[in-house]
């Protein structure tokens, strides 16, 4: 398998954080289980077979995406499959920094996996086109930054007031939603409509994502939550991390307790926190199924 990560420079970093290009993935399992990132994503699949999403509650029924596709925030996981031979390009929004590109606002695709040409327009399966053409990965790299700059047509603004916002609900425990809204000097009211039209969910929300991710990394610290390639060097390896103490990751996250935590597990990921760290192999969000 082939991996490359690029970042964008300015003024699309301010927007996004992370284009990832991947080249005949060769997994040892059918299907994974994605789990809520706090993100909006791009994806660009750069073969001709179709890709499913499974019914999280029923893996025989799935839908099927081709060429590429858009996937909004998200409050629960959902199940994708690991095809083998897959080559993609997938564009990876900041927090409140995907509202350029899509020109209307974010919590309109929130839960919700449809392809580009239905949420964009045919127009934008030009993308995919432009990365196929170019020749070399910097090139393809170059091809979806000249996309996103014509796509934004100008509207590189990002809101500061939720870039703060975003900033501060990813932070340590004990904070409390009511105060972070109070530093802005904004009504709860005007706030909660800037994140959810921007962000895609309400602030609590994704505080609550964001905090469980922060457990999420702490739990595999062996890999840095941006180094995916030590992340698939350790899936292959087939290593699995450390059992922890949940009550002192509960508490260091803010947790009331450990079934408070447990249950975050079981709400977000669809496992208890033990077997998340038994299924764990390397990509924090990703859990392997079959």
């Amino acid at each position: 398998m082939f991996l490359h990560l690029h970042r964008p420079g300015p003024p699309l970093d301010r927007f996004v954080e992370l284009v990832t290009y991947y080249a005949d993935f060769q997994p040892d399992h059918s299907m994974e289980r994605l789990l809520p990132d706090g993100a909006v994503e791009l994806i660009v699949d750069l073969t001709e077979t179709p890709k499913k999403l499974h019914d999280s509650d029923d893996p025989a029924s799935f839908r099927t995406f081709r060429h590429a596709w858009l996937s909004g925030m998200r409050h629960e996981s959902i199940v994708i499959e690991a095809a083998p031979g897959s080559s993609m390009a997938v564009i990876r929004f900041r927090p409140g920094g995907a509202l350029p590109f899509l020109g209307f606002a974010v919590d309109g695709v929130t839960d919700v996996v449809e392809p580009l040409d239905v949420v964009l327009g045919a127009r934008a399966m030009a993308l995919r086109d432009r990365i196929l053409e170019a020749a070399t990965v910097p090139l393809k790299m170059a091809a979806v930054e000249a996309w996103l700059l014509e796509r934004s047509r100008g509207r590189l603004e990002a809101n500061p007031v939720v870039e703060y916002l975003a900033t501060r609900l990813f932070a340590p425990a004990g904070l409390r939603i009511a105060d972070v809204v109070a530093e802005v000097g904004y009504s709860q009211r005007h706030v909660l409509g800037l994140f959810q039209r921007w962000v895609g969910m309400a602030p609590k929300q994704y505080h609550r994502i964001r905090r469980f991710q922060q457990v999420l990394h702490q739990v595999t610290a062996e890999v840095r939550s941006d180094d995916l390639a030590a992340a698939l060097a350790l899936e292959l390896r087939g290593r699995p991390a450390t059992e922890p103490d949940w009550a002192d990751v509960a508490l260091a996250h803010g947790y009331y307790d450990q079934s408070h935590l447990a249950r975050d597990f079981r709400e977000l990921a669809r496992v208890t926190p033990s077997e998340y760290v038994r299924r764990y192999r390397g990509l924090v969000n990703y859990l392997p199924i079959g």
